[in-house]
């Protein structure tokens, strides 16, 4: 099976990493020719977060520029089938929509992708362990060789890609290439060992060896010579071959008797280029203005650049032939074309440019200026004027290409409209360039580009201000910056205010609230929403009325509020229907099955739930599918059935982590801690209540807290902890900041318990502390309409009340805890409490 290494090649630009990446290549096939190579290159300039994976995973699976999206997504299913030796059709479609993140490749409404929308950081977990488990496939049949050239241009999930493969459980060997990489690279892991080779320049002996490979008829080289070229190229192979191309075109060289002999009197007056860079300027003094002006405009390009770019730019710096008079004297021939593409073939023979096997725009040829340092050369004496009027053909000309390749191209075209000085274009294209950078998932990049459409974006523009706004602040809290986020919101508000746009500005008060509620600030949330609900019913947005309703109605349903709720959602649960919006229908469902469990009607509520699950199961709401899970363990728990309750929390936990969901992880762990409390299986509450603390911590969510808090308090009471009471109180000191009523009443209970186990002082203060808090409970709890929890409360006040002997009031207590339990239907909580009347002779 073998074990994966890994060499890192450390070198400038044209020291040769790329040509010892090809004799790599070359060496495995000799060894074994099964090996499957796979090889990608970052690009300078923005080429991708997953660079240079996503041009390998495109060449691995033979995409093209014109190669139709199903076709591939088709092909790339195929190529996983194979490589993982599967049939789970599960395994295989998932790995399939994660690789296509990281390639670039869309899949509209991946039921695996789509749920992570909102967590950036375990969709780049999961895609990275994708990428894993297919070169770990395809290395259990052959040998694998991953080439990866240019990395110091490769951002950070490119490495952390990287670092993944150094530990599979097969042969793979990785070479990697790149400029200043050393210290990165001895950052990474491999089982089979790490090497770590700057690549060293060339001395002497090896530059006298190439000026032979160079010029084969080359009779001597003289020792001056080769110490001037070896001093003045820094012993790098690309600068010396532009000195010696420099030298050849000076002169220095010439013919005789077949031969090539050095000009020693030139030599010996020192007649040689002091640097690279004056090799290069007197290279390009040599060339014709045509060559010289292609050049130019290469580099206004970038160093990729495109034939059909340099020719947009020829054309706009002429007048169209012929006139109106005769049409076909507009466009006669394709003349300058032909002459253009016979000088980039000159350029590319005098070593001026490369051919790229592969363009990314479809019906162009690609090609890089191959002279490092070149197009700073070229591109800084361009004046002013003509940069911007190039530019902006430029932009046009790719402009015309996204027509046929829509993907990537708004990201390319930005930046000449803004060099171009045409801000407002610019900044209307970095907007783009975000919303199909957060169509495929890519939020760091989707926010780097939204930045910069925000600093172009006229003021004048305020509708497209608004809408980069909101996506801005979407974005952001997303990533859990909430103050950035409000900020976005706000500047949106204003602006919605300012053209009196309703509908906009109750958009931006709903994802104001929802910063809030991220915050656990709920109060804050709802005045928020009200009047987010004013202005989407003024501007009659139904379905902002109806987001909106819900969003009421769940905060509602936390302070116990619960006709407000169960009357908030059912308006929602109406407009969803009427605008057949099976996603949003479903959330009002779970959210009035809510309203029913909170007031103990068990029955109601599983049927309630049972809707929204169907729902979301057609609709393949992955994230909704988990909350309903969720919500029917919680119907099984209240009914008594725990083991059952417990595996369906354990299932959904599954799933929460497989799309993200921390907020539902933190949820479901305080619920089995809680269950498990009860169960007596106090080290496993523990390990599940730490774990909800933790993640409570990082989202700041006061409910969650203040509950985890209880339930830690509870079980060191069980215990028997010595800090039990300081638990429970912190607990009702965080419940009161919450100030939920459910939460209150909850810790209420939680301290009556406390002091009911506390010895009595001689006035009996303790155990009169303990009833009051125990009242406390049962007043909160019918304050929010909670009589299931208000009857539980009744009976720890009764067996508080047992203890201190007084049995009538006891029997009172618990005769009307039943009488509760039993209108509910909670029949096993019922029977409970009749046998302990029984032992009491009631």
């Amino acid at each position: 099976v073998g074990q994966p290494t890994l060499v890192a090649l450390e070198g400038p630009r044209g020291a040769g990493k790329t040509r010892l990446l090809v004799l790599a290549s070359e060496l495995a096939a000799r060894l074994d020719p099964r090996v499957r190579v796979l090889y990608g290159s970052c690009r300078e300039g923005g080429d991708g977060a997953y660079a240079p994976f996503s041009r390998l995973l495109l060449e691995r699976f033979g995409v093209t520029p014109s190669s139709s999206p199903s076709a591939v997504r088709a092909q790339m299913t195929t190529v996983v089938r194979d490589a993982l030796g599967v049939t789970d059709a599960v395994m295989i479609a998932e790995t399939t929509h994660f690789l296509g993140h990281l390639a670039g490749i869309p899949f509209p409404d991946s039921p695996f992708l789509g749920p992570l929308e909102q967590n950036p950081q375990e969709l780049h977990e999961r895609a990275r362990k994708a990428f894993a488990r297919l070169v770990e496939g395809e290395a259990q049949s052959r040998p694998v060789l991953v080439l990866l050239d240019n990395m110091h241009w490769a951002e950070d999930n490119a490495w952390d890609l990287l670092a993944s493969l150094g530990t599979l459980g097969a042969h793979v060997a990785i070479v990697i290439a790149g400029d200043g990489i050393g210290e990165r690279a001895s950052k990474l892991e491999a089982v089979g060992g790490v090497a770590i080779g700057p690549i060293a320049p060339l001395g002497e002996a090896d530059v006298q060896a190439m000026l032979h490979v160079l010029l084969p008829k080359l009779t001597h080289a003289p020792e001056p010579l080769v110490a001037a070229l070896a001093h003045r190229s820094g012993g790098n192979p690309a600068d010396l071959r532009e000195l010696v191309s420099a030298l050849w075109e000076g002169g220095l060289f010439h013919a005789q008797d077949g031969a090539i002999v050095v000009d020693l009197a030139r030599l010996e007056a020192g007649d040689l280029p002091v640097s690279t860079a004056d090799a290069t300027r007197a290279r390009l003094e040599r060339l014709d203005p045509f060559e010289r002006a292609t050049l130019d405009r290469a580099a206004v390009v970038g160093e990729v650049f495109w034939d059909g770019a340099i020719l947009g730019q020829m054309r706009s710096e002429r007048k169209a032939p012929g006139d109106a008079s005769n049409p076909l004297g507009i466009w006669p021939d394709d003349d300058d074309a032909t002459a253009l593409g016979a000088v980039l073939d000159r350029l590319v023979d005098k070593g001026f440019v490369e051919r790229l096997d592969q363009s990314d725009l479809p019906g162009a040829r690609e090609l890089k200026l191959a002279i490092p340092g070149l197009r700073d050369l070229l591109y800084e004496p361009i004046d002013d004027e003509t940069r911007t009027q190039r530019h902006g053909a430029v932009a046009r000309w790719l402009a015309l290409v996204g027509t046929l390749r829509r993907e990537g191209v708004a990201a390319m075209i930005a930046p000449h409209l803004e060099r171009a000085g045409q801000t407002a274009r610019a900044g209307r294209a970095y907007h783009e360039a975000a919303t199909a950078e957060r169509a495929q998932l890519r939020v760091g990049r989707a926010l780097r580009f939204l930045e910069r459409a925000l600093e172009h974006i006229p003021a004048e523009d305020v509708v497209r201000r608004i809408e980069a706004l909101h996506d801005f602040g979407s974005l952001l809290t997303t990533l859990g910056r909430y103050d950035d986020a409000e900020a976005a919101f706000v500047e949106m508000l204003r602006l919605a205010w300012n053209i009196g746009a309703r509908g906009k500005g109750g958009a931006a008060l709903n994802r104001l609230a929802r910063v809030q509620r991220a915050r656990g600030e709920e109060d804050a949330a709802r005045a928020l929403l009200h009047r987010a609900l004013e202005l989407f019913r003024a501007a009659s947005d139904l379905r902002g009325v109806a987001s909106t309703l819900d969003d009421l109605a769940q905060i509602a349903l936390l302070r116990g509020d619960t006709d407000v709720a169960a009357q908030a959602a059912t308006e929602a649960l109406e407009i969803r229907r009427a605008h057949a919006d099976a996603r949003g229908e479903a959330v009002s469902l779970s959210t009035l099955g809510s309203v029913e469990l909170r007031r103990g009607n068990l029955d109601a509520a599983e049927q309630l739930f049972a809707l929204a699950l169907e729902l979301r199961r057609q609709v393949s709401d992955r994230e909704g599918l988990l909350q309903s899970h969720n919500a029917l363990a919680v119907v099984a728990f209240e009914r008594g059935e725990r083991e059952r309750a417990v595996t369906a929390w354990r299932s959904a936990l599954e799933q929460a982590r497989e799309i993200g969901d921390r907020r539902s992880e933190c949820f479901l762990m305080n619920n089995v801690g809680e269950a498990r409390l009860l169960d007596g299986a106090y080290d496993e509450a523990e390990v599940a209540l730490e774990r909800a603390l933790s993640l409570a911590e990082d989202h700041g969510d006061k409910r969650a807290l203040a509950d985890i808090a209880r339930n830690l308090g509870a079980l060191a009471l069980k215990r028997g902890d010595d800090d039990a009471g300081d638990r429970i109180e912190r607990a009702l000191e965080l419940a009161r900041a919450y100030g939920g009523k459910e939460a209150l009443a909850q810790a209420q209970r939680a301290v009556g318990s406390l002091r009911a186990q506390t010895l009595f002082d001689t006035g009996g203060a303790s155990d009169r502390s303990a009833e009051d808090a125990f009242l406390a409970s049962i007043d909160l709890f019918r304050d929010v309409g909670n009589e299931r929890e208000a009857a539980r409360s009744l009976v720890d006040l009764a067996k508080h009340l047992m203890e201190r002997g007084e049995l009538e009031a006891a029997k009172e207590r618990l005769r009307e805890a039943r009488a509760t339990f039993r209108r509910l239907g909670l029949t096993e909580d019922a029977l409970e409490v009749d046998r302990t009347l029984n032992d009491l002779g009631a």
